[in-house]
């Protein structure tokens, strides 16, 4: 942050360089914003940036009075804000609301005295002309997404405040508003604010859909994407007449229509046979072409939230009329949701959230947030589907069609993971590939980066991970060259990153960057839909086949506190689904670790905090067999012994007992065995050898 003589000078000589015509404050050809408002300050509202300043406010009377005028504009925002807020208030920010007249309405603040500006609280004044460039009042000049960084502000009293402001427009294309994210601290990085501001942008589109939505409930709605969090929307009656459309819709098609002498949809669009039944199509996504040779557009088409309006409703608008501004009307619930879908590779966000309330919040606010670049921080127990659920955050935003690059952080031994997730050049080091490596950083440009358990990753390249986020650019090892990349970055941990912070073990700046969306995955023994959650694992394990669980068995999985979570859950349904006797699944399928032996097992199998189902279900089993599971340790992946009573020991016996009883199933034939656990051959014969099972 500037000290003041810096902050004065930096303004007074940018606004003085900048190529206006006298008088001509709000020209097109000014490139800088900041700098055309500076001078709008100092020419327009002779303003000087080193007086001292006092931020105006209305009485809390006139501000009851500015919410009741507001009101609708203020309960189409208020889901929106509250959904946001719960995210970004844990990095700091507070979110506004500003009227047209540049007055905060409504905030949802962090009153952390860390962060919390006075200044902006509720019924305060921040139209330029009262307050100088900020961020609320420049862009309701601008009516564009304004972004004022610290000393961006004309007034130094304001430089340690960084805010993002979008503009809200109504159903009819007019400018009523703007959300504001801001935050007070003075080492925010410029390029954490450029993610924020894209973050408003899409708070922005989102407040002005709900509106558009809710104005034109009676016609069907075709959307579609201009920019990564912008949506044209187009309204029509059954008859294909344009109803309506919204800012971003209007600012596309200007250069192309006159939009007041338009009223058919085929006068925008190239006509498409297949829009002869709108009903039919509703929920669809469909292609259709500009007219005289345009651009492409992906559109999805709604149907009306309430019975559809016909042509007949608009008869007494002329052929040359404009579309109709939307009556006023009080908010309605939400367009309902898509049907749940499965990725091309897996759970779908619908999948993940399941039937429980935290998971399905979640999904809410993740949906909101896709496309905005911003950083997601997935926190949650091992085991809980941290991976599933980055990559299904993955395949529904837009860079689905780009790659989805994982990197643990923790496998990777710190030598080597400068040059796993960095790359390296040609003999950048004795052992190097000649080609070299281009990296995980680079593999994923254009496409998501899922760095797992990033709690874990050594403090030296902490360093330069954040070095990369903030600058958008990886110079692999050896080098010399940076390459400029685009990546969407999911991180998710199952540390607790605050107490590393505090012990000089995570760096917290890069925490702030990553923390762009925090995301709480509950445990499985905290989900409400846990009994649906075991009935969905069983089916996708069981692949087609119709299993039932007894209530016996139910009882058992409902008790369990599962400290591994969905990834133990699938270990002990998969062992039940393959020692199951006929089509239903029964206790006496069902190993489960607990502090204690289970009533009916036997103190012979020597492994108290893994209690098996009785004996009689273990005949054929590696229970007979001896090996490391039956002396209290397990062996784990790398060949080390695992702790009793540990999650990892409770997976490895499920695993050691579904390979011994499939081979039993399959005669000792292990080719028959390796395609029932679908593993390939290899692979058998290495967990044979590691769980030193006999064949």
């Amino acid at each position: 942050m500037l000290d003041l003589r810096s902050h004065v000078s930096r303004i007074v000589s940018s606004a003085n360089q900048l190529a206006l015509s006298p008088g001509d404050f709000h020209s097109p050809r000014a490139a800088d914003t900041m700098a055309a408002s500076w001078r709008r300050c100092m020419e327009g509202y002779r303003f000087d940036p080193a007086a001292k300043f006092r931020i105006e406010a209305v009485s809390d009377a006139e501000l009851k009075l500015q919410r009741e005028a507001h009101d609708e504009l203020i309960q189409f925002a208020r889901p929106e804000i509250d959904a946001m807020f719960g995210a970004v208030s844990l990095s700091g920010f507070s979110i506004s609301l500003g009227s047209l007249d540049g007055y905060i309405i409504t905030e949802r603040a962090n009153y952390n005295p860390e962060f919390y500006s006075e200044v902006e609280r509720a019924g305060t004044a921040w139209a330029e002309q009262s307050a100088g460039t900020n961020a609320i009042g420049t862009c309701l000049i601008e009516r564009k997404p304004v972004g004022v960084f610290t000393n961006d502000h004309f007034f130094y009293e304001f430089s340690a405040l960084s805010c993002a402001s979008a503009p809200l427009f109504s159903p009819d294309a007019e400018l009523v508003g703007a959300i504001n994210i801001s935050i007070r601290n003075p080492e925010l990085q410029r390029e954490t604010l450029k993610v924020v501001l894209g973050l408003t942008t899409g708070l922005a589109d989102r407040i002005g859909e709900r509106m558009f939505r809710q104005a034109f409930r009676r016609n069907y709605i075709l959307k579609f994407a201009i920019g990564p969090v912008d949506h044209g929307l187009i309204a029509v009656d059954e008859d294909f007449q344009l109803v309506g459309l919204n800012h971003a819709a209007r600012e596309l098609l200007r250069d192309r229509l006159q939009l007041a002498r338009v009223r058919s949809l085929w006068a925008v669009f190239e006509r498409d046979h297949r829009l002869i039944d709108l009903a039919r199509l509703a929920g669809a996504e469909l292609t259709l072409h500009l007219q005289k040779g345009g651009d492409a557009l992906s559109v999805t088409l709604s149907a009306p939230l309430e019975g559809p309006a016909t042509a007949s409703r608009h008869a007494g608008a002329s052929a040359d009329a404009a579309p109709q501004s939307p009556p006023r009307a009080r908010p309605a619930a939400p367009t309902p949701a898509a049907p749940p879908r499965l990725t091309a590779r897996g759970l779908s966000l619908d999948d993940c959230a399941g039937a429980d309330p935290r998971m399905a919040t979640n999904v809410r606010f993740v949906r909101r947030v896709l496309g905005g670049s911003l950083p997601i921080l997935l926190l949650g127990e091992t085991g809980v589907g941290k991976d599933a659920f980055a990559r299904a955050v993955h395949e529904e935003s837009p860079r689905r069609g780009g790659p989805f690059v994982a990197f643990n952080c923790a496998s990777v031994p710190d030598t080597l993971i400068d040059s796993e997730l960095f790359g390296y050049g040609s003999g950048a080091f004795t052992g190097a590939r000649r080609e070299g490596s281009p990296g995980r950083l680079v593999e994923a440009d254009g496409g998501t980066l899922f760095l797992d358990e990033i709690g874990d990753m050594p403090i030296s390249q902490q360093t330069r991970l954040l070095h990369v986020l903030e600058s958008g650019e990886v110079m692999p090892l050896g080098s010399g060259r940076p390459r400029r990349i685009d990546v969407q970055v999911v991180a998710a941990t199952n540390q607790d990153l605050e107490s590393r912070i505090g012990q000089g073990l995570f760096r917290q700046d890069l925490f702030y960057r990553l923390a762009g969306a925090v995301i709480d995955i509950p445990p499985l023994r905290e989900r409400a839909d846990r009994r649906e959650l075991i009935e969905a694992v069983l089916a996708r394990l069981a692949e087609g086949k119709r299993l039932e669980i007894a209530p016996d068995a139910m009882a058992l999985l409902m008790q369990h506190d599962w400290p591994g979570n969905v990834r133990e859950l699938r270990h002990v349904l998969n062992r039940a689904l393959h020692i199951c006797e006929g089509n239903v699944v029964t206790a006496r399928d069902i190993a489960l670790r607990t502090g204690g032996r289970m009533p009916g097992s036997q103190a012979s199998f020597g492994r108290p905090p893994f209690a098996p189902a009785p004996a009689a279900c273990m005949a054929g089993t590696g229970a007979a067999l001896g090996g490391p599971l039956d002396s209290g340790t397990a062996v784990g992946d790398t060949g080390a012994e695992v702790e009793a009573g540990s999650a990892r020991h409770a997976i490895a016996s499920a695993e050691r007992d579904a390979i011994t009883a499939t081979l039993a199933r399959c005669g000792g034939n292990v080719k028959a065995a390796a395609a029932a656990l679908q593993l390939s051959r290899a692979t058998l014969y290495r967990k044979l050898q590691r769980y030193q099972i006999v064949h």
